[in-house]
């Protein structure tokens, strides 16, 4: 029987963390993340955060941060949204406190390589193997998966898209909830005035489309995927803004064949993690097969 899996997906202000098992994670609960807090503090977050869902049945614990990561060594260089967090070599930690193998990796590679295996995405009616998963939440960033593989990097950076220079910022800080944070407002409450017809909250929702498209066609033109992806709680306002991003992106040449999706499958990132988890110590635990 296959092991079960603690998989967590840390982000700037909530982690969410569940147990994987037979390619379905439960019990899924939702922490709020001290991400002003110390080093130790936030290392010491995370172990509890652990601790609530893990049992003697677990074999394994994945986790999908928010940075620059060596997934191979389970380093963790630095956390954009988490100040304090940096230079961790977090598997080594987790391993030594809970003494089982410990993946870390990537948040938005972990939701990429889930939508990927468990997605409904398809090309000319076969499924797509090469996907480009784009998170937008606290921050923006991306998971590359080319013909099916998921593609890191040299250095872990493919897929920050949203530390790269744009206008007077960053990407990030024009296509994310920071383009409403940069502004003294708040995402979630722009989005409720929008829906009640609001003028300026609808404005904003399509400046923010119209950044986006901009960075979206620079993604398209970098790595020409079967399907872009979009993820994280900034998603979920898509109506909002899928019109000025369309027609932001459609004045690039090459980008008027660009498929866009909205993620729709649960807990697409801890699925991610679970599935990458069992790539890597595939030996130790047994994998769920496909659904």
């Amino acid at each position: 029987m296959a092991g079960k899996i603690v998989c967590i997906d840390l982000g700037g202000t909530k982690a969410l963390c569940g147990v994987a098992h037979q390619g379905v994670v439960s019990n899924v609960k939702r922490h709020p993340v001290p991400s002003a807090a110390t080093k130790q503090e936030v290392t010491d977050f995370l172990i509890e955060v652990i601790s609530h869902s893990f049992t003697a049945e677990c074999n394994g614990i994945a986790i999908g941060i928010p940075g620059v990561v060596d997934s191979e060594s389970g380093y963790v260089f630095e956390v954009t949204n988490i100040p304090s967090w940096k230079n961790i070599h977090l598997s080594h930690i987790l391993k030594k406190r809970f003494n089982v193998p410990v993946l870390v990796h990537n948040d938005v590679n972990c939701f990429a390589y889930g939508e990927f295996k468990y997605g409904a995405h398809f090309d000319r009616g076969r499924p797509c193997q090469t996907i480009l998963g784009v998170c937008l939440g606290t921050g923006l960033g991306a998971g590359i998966v080319i013909a099916g593989q998921i593609y890191t990097g040299k250095k872990g950076l493919a897929g920050e898209f949203g530390s790269a220079p744009y206008l007077q910022q960053t990407i990030e800080d024009y296509c994310s909830g920071q383009f409403f944070r940069n502004l003294g407002t708040d995402g979630e409450h722009e989005y409720q005035l929008a829906l009640a017809g609001d003028k300026r909250a609808l404005n904003l929702f399509e400046q923010l489309g119209s950044h986006l498209g901009v960075a979206i066609a620079h993604m398209q033109l970098a790595y020409d995927p079967d399907v872009i992806v979009l993820g994280g709680s900034v998603s979920n306002s898509y109506h909002l803004f899928e019109s000025s991003m369309r027609a932001r992106f459609a004045q690039f040449d090459q980008c008027d064949h660009l498929t866009i999706n909205i993620s729709t499958l649960p807990n697409s990132p801890l699925v991610g993690a679970c599935e990458l988890f069992y790539q890597r110590f595939g030996s130790e635990v047994k994998p769920p097969e496909p659904a």
